[in-house]
């Protein structure tokens, strides 16, 4: 009999064993339920506990303010749905005495391009394909909604542990790289973004996801040779105004 089986399967099979067999089958009774409460221990703590072999990932608490979400859009009578750019936030401890609030917004260039970057005269551009919000109008891009879709929230939900360089020290910005490739050759989906202390409102900062899109040429020169820089560093950089240099 297993030590983790019901006590229901010990039953006597002669009346003059019945005591002995009510004595064994109480005590497996308790064992069973040592080994069940043992067992229910350990699965609990691993709910909490993180396991080693996963990625430092962020805790998203999705908003509801209209003012943080995107319309939904069609292009060439497509729908698209855009939920996934929905603003969250979540919260940090960068070490200035306590939890900081970080909002993180999607730019319309996540889904669309510029007129430049299309190979068409603007006038020959059919009107279901332009995206306009008011302030600028691009040209709805179908492999950078694709990507959103499939690669651009979980790699922010990442960003702890990824790797990031500095895009441009000047702004700055910053850029983390995904290859989507798994037959050995590279295709990068490059993510750009910048942080800010919110101006408004206190121990809060603002992540503007600004562009994610395929590097179609590769890494640039200034790309490859750019310094790594830790996620809760950059934020903390930007908290307190101080310069970042890679």
């Amino acid at each position: 009999m297993e030590l983790g089986g019901s006590a229901d399967t010990c039953i006597g099979s002669t009346q003059g064993e019945a005591s002995d067999h009510a004595t064994t089958c109480a005590w497996l009774a308790k064992r069973s339920i040592a080994v069940i409460l043992v067992r229910d221990i350990a699965w609990l703590v691993s709910l909490t506990m993180p396991s080693m072999s996963q990625p430092e990932c962020l805790i998203a608490e999705r908003l509801h303010e209209p003012a943080h979400r995107f319309s939904d859009v069609s292009y060439r009578g497509i729908p698209w749905n855009l939920n996934h750019l929905d603003a969250f936030t979540f919260k940090t401890d960068l070490g200035l005495g306590g939890d900081i609030t970080v909002l993180v917004l999607f730019s319309c260039h996540c889904f669309t391009h510029s007129f430049r970057w299309d190979a068409r005269p603007t006038d020959l551009i059919p009107d279901d394909e332009i995206y306009d919000h008011g302030k600028e109008r691009r040209v709805l891009d179908p492999q950078r909604y694709k990507l959103s879709r499939r690669y651009l929230r979980e790699i922010v939900i990442q960003l702890p542990s990824r790797r990031i360089t500095v895009a441009n020290e000047n702004q700055p910005n910053f850029v983390t790289l995904e290859n989507m490739n798994e037959d050995g050759t590279t295709t990068l989906y490059a993510v750009f973004f910048e942080a800010e202390r919110d101006r408004i409102r206190k121990r809060r900062m603002v992540l503007r996801i600004q562009s994610a899109y395929v590097l179609d040429k590769g890494l640039t020169k200034r790309q490859e040779k750019a310094g790594k820089i830790g996620f809760a560093t950059l934020l903390r950089a930007a908290y307190l105004g101080k310069k970042v240099r890679r």
